[in-house]
C-alpha cells in the first residue's frame, strides 16, 4: 500500500524538476520573460510573471497528479513498496520529461534558435519530420543519454533498497484517503484555469509551448467537441455552432448552399475563376531580369539615414534614378511563404496559374538563383522551380564551407553577402548574355541577429551581441540591424557595378524588394510574422525604370507580372492605377488563420482577429464588433471585401486541389 504523502512528494518532485527544466528551455527559446525575437508577447511585469508561473504550477500538478492516481492505484494492486514505487515514478517521468523537452527544443534548434512549431507551419514547410531525424543521427548523444540514465537509477535503486531494509514494522505504509469533494473542486478549478487561459491570448501563448497545458486543453477541447468539427469549448476560437459539425471558424464557406459556414457575413459568392491576366500575355523575350531579394528589408530604408549617416546609397540611387512602388507588401510576413508568392503568385500550395518560372522558361530565358540561404527549407526551391532541371541554383547548401555559423541547419545555414556576390560575378562570366538571362539573388544580412562573424561595420562597429537583444537596448538594435542593410546595399552596388561594367545593366530590368518587414521593438514587438502592419509587412519595391506610375498597393503576387510586363517592353500603365486595389494578407495558415487583412493604397488598412472577431480600421484608428461593423454603413463594405477576398483565396485552393 502507498502513503499518501510520498504519493504527493513523488508528484511535487517531479513537478518542480518538470516547472524549472521547462521555464529554463522556454525562457532560452523565447524569451517568455524578457521578450525576444518573433515573440508577439511576454511577461514582464511581476503580475503577469506571478499569473503564468502559478498557472503553470497547477496544470503541472494536475497533469502528473493523474498520472501518480493511475500509478500508484496500480501499484497498491501489485503490492509495491511504497518507496520503491514512489522512486520509480519519479525517475521515470522526470527522465521521460528530461528526454521530450530536450528533443523538442533539439527540433526547434534545428530549424532556428528562434522559432516555435506555428512560427514553422506559417514559414510554409519547415519538416519536422526532418527536423526529428536530424535529432535521432546524433545517435552517440542518445547513448550516452540512456547509458548515464540507466546507471543513475541503478544507484538510486539501491539506495532506496537500503532505506527499505531499515523501515520498521511500525511504519509499513498505509494508503491515504483523497477526499472525493476536494478532487472534484481541484477538477474544477483546472478546467476553469484552462479555459481562462484559452480565452486569454497572452495567457495561451506561453502556457501552449507547456506539454502538460497542451495535453490538458486538447482533452478538454476533444471531449466538449460534440460535433466533432475540430473546435470544442476551449479551442482559442470559439464555435458558435457547437451542434452543427459544418460550421465553425475558418470553415470553407460553400457557394451557394445557403449556409454561412464560417459565419462570416453570410454565405460566399463565387463569380467564377478569374482569367490569368499573365497566362494570357504575349510574351516575348527581351530585357535581362535581376530579381534581388533583401532578408527582413522594412520600406523605410530608401534614404534613411542613421545618427548622419546613409544607409543605403546604392539603393537610394537606383530609387532616385529609377522608380521607387511606394505601397508594396508582403502577404504573410515570413520568408518561405513570400518567395512562393513572388514566383507562383499566390497563397495556395497548388494553383493553375502560370508562375514567373514557367513563363520565362517559354520566353527562352536563362535562369540563375543565387542565395545566401537554404532554398531547401520550407521546400522553397521545389516549389518555385529553382532546383528544376536546366536551371542553375547556388544556395548555402553548395558552399558549406564558407558558411557564417557552424551549424548546418537548415534554418541556420546562412553565406556572407560577399560570397553571394562572388558566386553571382562567377556566374555572370559563364552565361551566355546574347540569351535572355534571369538572375534571383537573396541577401540574408538583415536576418536576425543582424549581424555574424565578419560583418562590416559600414555605419556601426560594434553589433550588438545576441544575448543583449532586448528592448532596453533597442538603440544598439537598431543600429546592428541598419548596419545589416547597409551591407546588403553595398552588396547592390557591386551587382549593379559589374552589370554596368560587363555593358548589360541597360539592357537589364532591375527589381529589389524585401521579402517582410522588421519590428526592431518600434511597435513593441521584435522581429516579423505576427501582426498585420506597416512596420512588418510594408516593402521597398525598386525598379532601375524611370518614370513607372504605380497608383496601387502591389503585393508580392503582382510582382511577377509586373517583371513580365517591363521585360517585355508592355508596361499596362492602367492596370496599375487603382487605389481601391488591395492586398490580401494573413497570419497563420490560409485555412486556419488568426489574422486576416486587406491592405490598400495610401496604407489603408482593415484586419480581422479571429481570436476576438474584432476588425480593425487602421485610418479610424479602431477596432469594432465584427457583426456591429457589419450593420454600420460606413465599414461594412470593407469588412465584407475582406471577407470576401480571404474566402476567395481559400475557395480557389479548394477547387485547384481538388482537380489535381
Amino acid at each position: 500500500m502507498i502513503k499518501t504523502s510520498h504519493r504527493t512528494k513523488a508528484i511535487l518532485v517531479t513537478v518542480f524538476f518538470t516547472q524549472i527544466v521547462e521555464l529554463v528551455l522556454l525562457q532560452r527559446k523565447y524569451d517568455l520573460f524578457t521578450g525576444g525575437f518573433l515573440q508577439p508577447c511576454s511577461y514582464l511585469t511581476w503580475q503577469d510573471r506571478v499569473l503564468f508561473l502559478g498557472i503553470s504550477f497547477w496544470v503541472d500538478f494536475a497533469f502528473f497528479g493523474a498520472l501518480g492516481l493511475i500509478w500508484f492505484a496500480a501499484a497498491r494492486k501489485l503490492k509495491t513498496n511504497y518507496l520503491l514505487a514512489a522512486y520509480n515514478f519519479i525517475f521515470l517521468f522526470c527522465s521521460f520529461m528530461g528526454i521530450w523537452l530536450a528533443v523538442k527544443f533539439k527540433v526547434l534548434e534545428y530549424f532556428n534558435d528562434t522559432l516555435n512549431f506555428l512560427i514553422i507551419r506559417n514559414l510554409g514547410g519547415g519538416s519536422l519530420f526532418e527536423a526529428l531525424t536530424y535529432v535521432v543521427d546524433e545517435a552517440s548523444i542518445i547513448i550516452i543519454v540512456i547509458s548515464g540514465l540507466i546507471v543513475l537509477y541503478w544507484i538510486g535503486f539501491r539506495a532506496v533498497k537500503f532505506s527499505m531494509k531499515n523501515i520498521s514494522a511500525a511504519s509499513r505504509p498505509y494508503i491515504g484517503s483523497i477526499r472525493l469533494r476536494f478532487l472534484i473542486l481541484f477538477v474544477l478549478i483546472t478546467v476553469a484555469l484552462i479555459y481562462y487561459s484559452g480565452r486569454n491570448f497572452e495567457m495561451r501563448y506561453g502556457l501552449d509551448r507547456k506539454t502538460s497545458f497542451m495535453l490538458i486543453d486538447a482533452a478538454l477541447d476533444n471531449i466538449t467537441d460534440f460535433d466533432r468539427d475540430g473546435f470544442g469549448a476551449f479551442s482559442y476560437i470559439s464555435d458558435k455552432a457547437p451542434l452543427d459539425a459544418s460550421l465553425y471558424p475558418g470553415a470553407l464557406d460553400i457557394p451557394g448552399n445557403g449556409k454561412d459556414e464560417n459565419g462570416l457575413g453570410g454565405d460566399f459568392i463565387w463569380h467564377g475563376k478569374s482569367p490569368d491576366s499573365l497566362a494570357q500575355f504575349s510574351v516575348q523575350s527581351g530585357d535581362h531580369i535581376l530579381l534581388i531579394m533583401l532578408e527582413s528589408a522594412r520600406a523605410d530604408l530608401v534614404h534613411k539615414k542613421w545618427e548622419g549617416r546613409t544607409v543605403a546609397p546604392n539603393i537610394n540611387e537606383l530609387a532616385d534614378t529609377g522608380t521607387a512602388v511606394e505601397y508594396a507588401y508582403s502577404h504573410t510576413g515570413y520568408t518561405s511563404s513570400s518567395i512562393k508568392a513572388l514566383f507562383n503568385r499566390t497563397l495556395s500550395n497548388r494553383t493553375d496559374k502560370i508562375s514567373l518560372t514557367e513563363i520565362l522558361e517559354s520566353s527562352a530565358y536563362e535562369m540563375s538563383f543565387i542565395s545566401g540561404q537554404d532554398e531547401s527549407f520550407g521546400g522553397t526551391a521545389s516549389s518555385v522551380g529553382m532546383d528544376a532541371k536546366g536551371r542553375y541554383l547556388f544556395d548555402a547548401r553548395s558552399a558549406l564551407d564558407d558558411r557564417v555559423y557552424s551549424s548546418k541547419a537548415p534554418g541556420s545555414l546562412r553565406l556572407s553577402e560577399k560570397r553571394v556576390v562572388q558566386q553571382f560575378f562567377e556566374r555572370s562570366g559563364k552565361v551566355n548574355w546574347d540569351k535572355p538571362q534571369f538572375f534571383y539573388i537573396n541577401l540574408q544580412a538583415a536576418h536576425f541577429p543582424y549581424s555574424h562573424p565578419g560583418m562590416p561595420g559600414i555605419i556601426n562597429e560594434n553589433p550588438v551581441p545576441r544575448s543583449e537583444i532586448d528592448p532596453e537596448n533597442r538603440k544598439m538594435v537598431e543600429a546592428s540591424y541598419w548596419n545589416a542593410i547597409a551591407v546588403a546595399d553595398r552588396a547592390v552596388g557591386a551587382i549593379i557595378s559589374h552589370m554596368k561594367n560587363i555593358g548589360m545593366y541597360e539592357r537589364t530590368v532591375v527589381m529589389i524588394l524585401g521579402d517582410h518587414g522588421e519590428s526592431l521593438f518600434d511597435d513593441g514587438f521584435l522581429g516579423h510574422g505576427h501582426a498585420l502592419n506597416r512596420i512588418q509587412t510594408h516593402i521597398p519595391l525598386i525598379i532601375n525604370r524611370p518614370g513607372l506610375s504605380i497608383q496601387r498597393a502591389v503585393g508580392q503576387m503582382d510582382m511577377a507580372e509586373l517583371l513580365v510586363q517591363l521585360a517585355s517592353r508592355q508596361f499596362n500603365p492602367g492596370q496599375w492605377d487603382d487605389r481601391e486595389s488591395a492586398v490580401l494578407q494573413i497570419i497563420g495558415n490560409l485555412q486556419k488563420p488568426q489574422l486576416v487583412g486587406i491592405v490598400s493604397y495610401d496604407e489603408v488598412r482593415t484586419v480581422l482577429n479571429f481570436r476576438t472577431r474584432k476588425i480593425f480600421l487602421s485610418d479610424l484608428q479602431r477596432w469594432e464588433d465584427f457583426d456591429d461593423a457589419l450593420q454600420d454603413k460606413n465599414i461594412s463594405k470593407r469588412a465584407k471585401i475582406l471577407v470576401d477576398k480571404w474566402e476567395t483565396a481559400c475557395w480557389e485552393n479548394h477547387i485547384w486541389m481538388k482537380d489535381l
